[in-house]
């Protein structure tokens, strides 16, 4: 099973409402209590894959409510903290947002038509047809796939599981601890996957300079010379493609 490749997969998701609404804090806080684990991911998490591409991400849905329709600066930070801090999971997040909300006495109310509305989102895996062998083939991949297959394997997997997600549990299993860490550690980072995508990819590339200069040391000189050459071309190539900006 540990030799068995690893398929990837991305994601579309169903979005609809619950029907469940908010005008004010205390509403909120009242529907958040039994608010679908899949509300909470939409209004939470999901804002990764929405702004996949920005430079920087937007707040979560509920402090941004907080913060633009109600106008309370307060809650909204405690709100952005909650979800900010959250990185076990449905049940710390639930109990984080619940944590931000219990001692708030904002009297305010949404406008008419401004009311927050709950929505939940059915993730469904789309098979990409890639499938990796090993750490390498794994990063070719995911450096031509989709913003989806890396949120569903890195972000959402892991989120629902509130634990290790398959990707990396297979990348231990296949010896490669590190490769997992730095991938659990973009996940964990807040950014967008754009910059995510980037900073790990130039992180394995600047990783496998020194294999292939290893290897050449046992080369003639010239060839030893030729190889430390193409390695640093690379990688200043790279760099001036802006593959290890932030």
């Amino acid at each position: 099973m540990n030799g068995a490749p690893f398929a990837l997969s991305g994601a579309v998701h169903l979005v609809r409402p619950t029907h469940r609404v908010a005008h004010d804090l205390a509403e909120l806080r009242a529907a958040l209590v039994d608010a679908p684990i899949e509300s909470l991911f939409y209004h939470a998490v999901d804002v990764v894959l929405r702004s996949a591409s920005a430079t920087e991400l937007p707040p979560d849905d509920f402090s941004a409510w907080a913060h633009g329709v109600l106008q309370d600066g307060t809650a909204a930070e405690r709100l952005s903290f909650a979800v900010q801090g959250a990185d076990g999971g449905p049940v710390e997040l639930r109990e984080r947002l619940l944590g931000a909300l219990a001692d708030v006495r904002s009297t305010r109310r949404a406008p008419e038509g401004a009311a927050f509305v709950f929505l939940t989102s059915e993730s469904v895996p789309i098979a990409t047809g890639r499938v990796a062998e090993d750490g390498d083939s794994l990063l070719r991949h995911l450096a031509e796939a989709d913003p989806s297959v890396w949120y569903y394997h890195l972000v959402e997997q892991r989120w629902f599981a509130a634990g290790d997600a398959p990707l990396l549990e297979w990348l231990r299993a296949r010896g490669e601890a590190r490769l997992a860490e730095w991938l659990l550690e973009a996940a964990r980072s807040g950014k967008p996957i754009a910059r995510v995508r980037r900073q790990v990819l130039a992180r394995w590339r600047r990783s496998r300079l020194g294999p292939r200069l290893a290897a050449a040391a046992f080369e003639p000189e010239a060839e030893r010379r030729e190889a430390a050459h193409q390695a640093v071309a690379g990688l200043v190539r790279r760099l001036q493609r802006g593959e290890t900006a932030s």
